[in-house]
């Protein structure tokens, strides 16, 4: 409360009322709430940021564009959005239920139609698509398929196993890897927990998995491919053509600078037969692994 003055019978009398705010202060509210705004618009420019993939993310394949090409180019495309304040700039992910065309850039949705255990660690699954839709991939060709466990994000290379006119559907062979832990080889980086095996055993008919790709551009050519001069300029170097032998064994042993680990893939004779030329080039047992 306040006096002021006024008419009266001396001039002056009292005057009782609220006092007006001072000018700062009556300034300063919309000024706060201005602030407020921007702080809730900035916070939500923040939650649209492309998160930065974990190295788990990477399959090591090569594939290109990489899990952090796509970072990259969607934290370029957000900049660029968010400089600008239009969010329709902004692209989310493809999640159909069931494409016909796939992605190198984006994971598309994929229904599974049919799963079957082979054997206690090998799962033979369909995935559905439209009908008379082809996916043509070409031999030598893969697809990335991405998995959540314990809230950590995976991605590994698959080849599909259907004909490649395969109408309506494509199949996957994938099998879970079992290291034994007191064997210190390197499988036990390549699968250091068996983390996409659990995520593969989880799925049954009518879930969905997403997957991107194709890629590889080493295409196989049947009786075509005994020329150095006709591969890509990359595999020339260390391409060997004819049978794996023990002189071949030897030469690519011997040209390691540090002390190599083998990973051996194929037929019982064919493992068996590597197993012995590895230990006479000077691998210890422990120095590769057969599949």
């Amino acid at each position: 409360m306040r006096e002021g003055l006024g008419p009266g019978p001396h001039g002056v009398r009292p005057v009782l009322g609220r006092a007006p705010s001072c000018p700062s202060q009556a300034g300063q509210a919309p000024l706060m709430m201005d602030e407020r705004e921007e702080d809730a618009d900035e916070e939500a420019w923040l939650q649209l940021r492309p998160v930065e993939p974990l190295p788990s993310q990477c399959c090591g394949s090569g594939c290109s564009p990489c899990v952090f090409d796509l970072y990259h180019r969607e934290l370029a495309r957000w900049e660029a959005a968010r400089a600008s304040k239009d969010r329709s700039l902004l692209s989310g992910e493809e999640s159909q239920s069931c494409p016909s065309k796939l992605s190198p850039e984006t994971f598309l949705a994929f229904c599974i139609s049919a799963v079957d255990r082979l054997t206690e660690d090998t799962y033979h699954v369909r995935f559905a698509l439209p009908r008379n839709c082809q996916f043509s991939l070409r031999p030598g060709q893969h697809l990335i398929l991405r998995g959540k466990v314990d809230g950590l994000e995976i991605q590994r290379a698959y080849t599909p196993i259907s004909p490649a006119n395969a109408e309506g559907y494509f199949e996957v062979l994938i099998k879970r890897v079992r290291v034994p832990v007191r064997s210190p080889c390197v499988c036990s980086q390549c699968y250091p927990t068996g983390l996409m095996s659990r995520y593969v055993k989880s799925w049954g008919t009518g879930h969905t998995a997403f997957w991107r790709g194709p890629f590889g551009d080493f295409f196989y050519k049947a009786n075509q491919e005994n020329s150095l001069e006709k591969l890509p300029w990359s595999y020339r170097e260390k391409t060997r053509f004819g049978r794996l032998a023990q002189g071949l064994i030897e030469e690519l042993v011997g040209s390691c600078r540090r002390k190599p680990f083998a990973l051996v893939c194929g037929s019982a004779e064919f493992t068996k037969d590597m197993a012995r030329c590895l230990l006479c080039a000077g691998l210890a047992k422990d120095s590769y692994f057969l599949f």
